[in-house]
């Protein structure tokens, strides 16, 4: 009887040690991290944040355009597996990152729904590092690249332009390629081409046109709501201030 608790407890001894070993040999990826993200659009930084819940880990990454949060964590001794989702073209595509957990950093590879695949590295957060514009999205292989999120507004838009002086409703013709915007304008004002970024969900771009004999620049600011829809404002020099929203041609 003696034997067998002399081997119960010393098997018990054995499991935990062997339990501390493994705990020893895993990688802590909990904490925040700066992780820099490559895809043919560009490279962003976010700010990634992963916290122990019980006995699994969460995660989210957090950027100027707001949080999102990681669909699963996995951390495998060194290995670590991410997995996010993303609005894209009216469906969602799943961003896996697999790498490696090393002392003070971590990198590996994503891979952006089996459309395109780019690097990824992270280091620990410093407090006074300023995330970037959050994860940059893949090409869709069609000839039409994104800018740095999801959205690419390539194409014919018809907007409404308000202003204390009356309202208008020209066409713009959109050609987006990474964060540079092209294109043409056509309205009261004849034909003129444009120019402009698109930032995230955020879109800015001048036309040159003339009215009343005189040359006038009008900016155009806003956000990107969908694929179909945006508004902002519009400034039109001394012919003061307005408002405009747009809804994509089908």
């Amino acid at each position: 009887m003696k034997r067998l608790l002399s081997f119960g407890t010393a098997a018990i001894m054995f499991v935990a040690a062997c339990e501390i070993v493994l705990a020893q040999g895993s990688a802590n990826v909990v904490g925040s991290w700066d992780i820099t993200i490559e895809s043919p659009q560009g490279t962003r930084t976010s700010l990634l944040v992963i916290k122990q819940e019980g006995d699994k880990l969460v995660g989210a990454m957090k950027s100027p355009r707001g949080e999102r949060p990681l669909k699963s964590v996995e951390l495998k001794g060194n290995d670590v597996t991410m997995v996010m989702t993303i609005p894209f073209q009216g469906d969602e595509m799943t961003i896996t990152y697999k790498g490696k957990v090393e002392k003070d950093s971590m990198k590996g590879e994503a891979d952006f729904g089996g459309l395109a695949s780019g690097p990824w590295s992270a280091v620990p957060h410093k407090e006074d590092a300023a995330p970037g514009a959050g994860t940059p999205s893949p090409s869709t292989g069609t000839g039409s690249s994104g800018g740095t999120g999801a959205i690419n507004i390539s194409g014919v838009w018809d907007f409404k332009v308000e202003t204390s002086a009356g309202s208008g409703a020209p066409v713009f013709t959109f050609k987006q390629e990474g964060e540079n915007l092209s294109g043409n304008y056509k309205g009261q004002f004849g034909e003129a081409p444009i120019s402009g970024t698109v930032k995230g969900n955020e879109i800015k771009f001048t036309v040159k046109v003339n009215a009343q004999g005189q040359d006038v620049t009008i900016t155009y600011t806003g956000k990107i709501e969908s694929k179909d829809s945006m508004s902002g404002k519009a400034s039109l020099g001394e012919f003061g201030e307005g408002t405009w929203t747009a809804k994509k041609k089908q």
